[in-house]
């Protein structure tokens, strides 16, 4: 069928409702075509953001890599930073199931916050690309772009992704005996996040650092923080 016929039919759908013959099947089949097209755009993406990061990647060399223009790269992601945060969304995806993983075999708050530590240690050493997605956008490199020209659809659903991952924490932190019971727990859970966070950063400037032995010193010093009375 070719475009002239295609859009015809898009007018009698939208004018009468009509539905002509093998109209519907080619509809869908037009539909897989593009999920098929954006899911190889993404996995493009993510090689290049992996390898070079965001300042190395560029959006001419990804529609190159798939042989497309960039014109048509652009109908699919609006923006370089449209894409990287299609990429974040599936960091915050893998960093959620390993949180989720951890906690749901206990019952014990103290175990619970210490399998969520040691969770985000496993994450950031079997994810490091996922964890520098996810913490380079929260320092803000992108000079605010997240608020300007991105999807917000996008937007909406990492929204839901970051509280996700601070009620996990917050949930483990609202035991009956918990010091922090009554106050806002977001501040807590921010605090703790960047500690986290700050550890890895000074594993790797380390080079040769003992991560085993580093993130087992900062999970004591935390768990004696928010359990010692």
């Amino acid at each position: 069928m070719n475009n002239s016929y295609y859009y015809l039919f898009e007018f009698w759908i939208l004018q009468f409702g009509i539905y002509p013959k093998g109209f519907m099947g080619t509809l869908e089949r037009r539909q897989r075509e593009k999920e098929q097209r954006r899911k190889d755009i993404v996995d493009s993406a993510r090689k290049f953001f992996f390898e070079k990061g965001f300042n190395g990647t560029t959006m001419p060399e990804i529609a190159k890599s798939l042989e497309l223009s960039a014109g048509t790269l652009y109908l699919y992601f609006p923006s370089k930073e449209s894409l990287y945060l299609e990429l974040l969304l599936e960091g915050y995806d893998v960093m959620i199931v390993k949180l989720r993983e951890q906690v749901r075999p206990y019952a014990a708050p103290r175990d619970q916050v210490k399998a969520l530590t040691s969770a985000f240690f496993k994450f950031a050493e079997e994810s490091p690309e996922y964890f520098d997605i996810i913490f380079f956008i929260l320092q803000r490199e992108f000079g605010g772009t997240r608020q300007s020209g991105l999807e917000q659809k996008q937007l909406k659903k990492l929204e839901e992704k970051e509280e996700r991952c601070k009620k996990i924490v917050m949930d483990a932190l609202s035991f009956p005996d918990s010091k922090f019971l009554g106050s806002d727990l977001r501040p807590t859970v921010e605090a703790l996040w960047s500690m986290l966070a700050g550890v890895v950063f000074f594993w790797r400037k380390a080079g040769r650092a003992d991560f085993g032995k580093i993130s087992g010193q900062a999970e004591t010093l935390i768990m004696n923080a928010l359990f010692m009375k």
